[in-house]
C-alpha cells in the first residue's frame, strides 16, 4: 500500500519550476513594471511550506508576466504554467501574490504517519497511529492539530485584505483580483471574497480541493456571474468528498489524491478545469 512521498510532486513539477525560477527577489523592480491587468490572491494547502520540500521559489508564469513570490504551492504552480501552456499569453499580464509564512503560516501540525519514500501496509499504517497516539496524549495531540489550523486560518483571513492594500500602496496598481485557494487556502480566500467584491475589484475565483464544495453556505460568498467561479474536486478527494470510502482511502495513501491536484499528466478532467481558468483570467482583463 502506497503512502504519499513529498518529494514525488518534484517530478512533474520540476520541469516547469526549474523554468521559472531566477535569483531576483520576488517583489524586487515590482514598482518599476507595468501594472497587471489582474492579480491572482493564492492561498495554498496545509503544510505546503518550506519544510516539507514545498516551496518552489518566484515563478514567471510567462515571459512578460512579473515574478511571484513562490508561496502559491505546488498545485497552483503546476496549474498555473499548464494554463500558459495550453493557452499561451494567458499569464501575460497577470500577477501571482500569494500569500506567504507570515501573512498565513498554512500550517496543519498533524505528525507524519510515514517518513519520507515509505510503503506501508494497512496494518503497519494502523501500528503507526497508536505510536503516535501513545507518545502525544490525545488531548494534547488535538489541541495542537485544532489549534494550528485554527490559528493558520485566522491569520490568512485577517492578513489577506493586508496583503491586497500593501500591495496596492507599495505599486500604485489598481487591478482586478481572482481569488484562488486550494484546500485550508480555500478557505481564506473565500472569507476575502465579499471584501473585494464590495469595493469592485473582484472579478472571479478559483478553488480546488475545496473543504466547502459541497457545502458553500457556510461562508459568505460573493455573487459572481456564470463563469467567474471555478471549483474542483476530485472524486473521492476526502476533503470534499465526504463518503467512507474516500476517508478510508485518503488514511491508507497519506491523502494522495487530495494532494496530487495538476502534478500528473493531465486528465481530461483537469483539461477542462485549465482551460476554464484560462478563460476567466483572460475574462478579467
Amino acid at each position: 500500500m502506497k503512502i504519499f512521498r513529498r518529494a514525488g510532486v518534484f517530478g512533474f513539477v520540476s520541469c516547469f519550476v526549474f523554468a521559472g525560477l531566477t535569483p531576483v527577489a520576488a517583489h524586487a523592480g515590482i514598482a518599476e513594471q507595468a501594472c497587471p491587468d489582474t492579480v491572482v490572491l493564492a492561498a495554498r494547502g496545509s503544510d505546503q511550506n518550506e519544510e516539507y520540500g514545498e516551496y518552489f521559489g518566484p515563478q514567471r508564469y510567462s515571459e512578460h508576466a512579473e515574478l511571484s513570490n513562490g508561496y502559491e504551492g505546488p498545485n497552483f504552480t503546476a496549474l498555473f504554467h499548464q494554463v500558459e501552456q495550453r493557452h499561451p499569453g494567458t499569464m501575460d499580464s497577470v500577477y501571482v501574490l500569494a500569500l506567504d509564512d507570515e501573512a498565513y503560516p498554512a500550517s496543519m501540525d498533524l505528525p507524519p504517519l510515514a517518513e519520507e519514500g515509505e510503503d506501508l501496509e494497512l496494518i503497519e499504517v494502523v501500528q503507526r497511529a497508536v505510536g503516535i497516539v501513545q507518545q502525544y496524549p490525545i488531548g494534547e495531540l488535538l489541541h495542537s492539530v485544532a489549534f494550528g489550523f485554527v490559528d493558520s486560518l485566522r491569520a490568512g483571513m485577517s492578513n489577506a485584505p493586508k496583503v491586497v492594500e500593501d500591495y496596492e500602496a507599495s505599486t500604485g496598481c489598481k487591478p482586478s483580483y481572482v481569488v484562488a485557494g486550494y484546500s485550508q487556502g480555500a478557505l481564506v480566500t473565500t472569507s476575502v471574497e465579499k471584501y473585494l467584491a464590495d469595493s469592485g475589484r473582484l472579478e472571479g475565483a478559483l478553488t480546488i480541493g475545496n473543504p466547502l464544495h459541497k457545502y458553500p453556505w457556510v461562508m459568505e460568498r460573493a455573487a459572481l456571474a456564470e463563469g467567474k467561479r471555478v471549483d474542483y474536486c476530485l472524486d473521492g478527494d476526502f476533503v470534499c468528498d465526504f463518503s467512507l470510502e474516500a476517508a478510508s482511502n485518503a488514511l491508507s495513501t497519506k491523502a494522495e489524491l487530495h494532494a496530487s491536484y495538476f502534478l500528473d499528466e493531465p486528465t481530461a478532467q483537469d483539461i477542462q478545469v485549465i482551460d476554464a481558468v484560462a478563460e476567466l483570467l483572460s475574462g478579467a482583463d
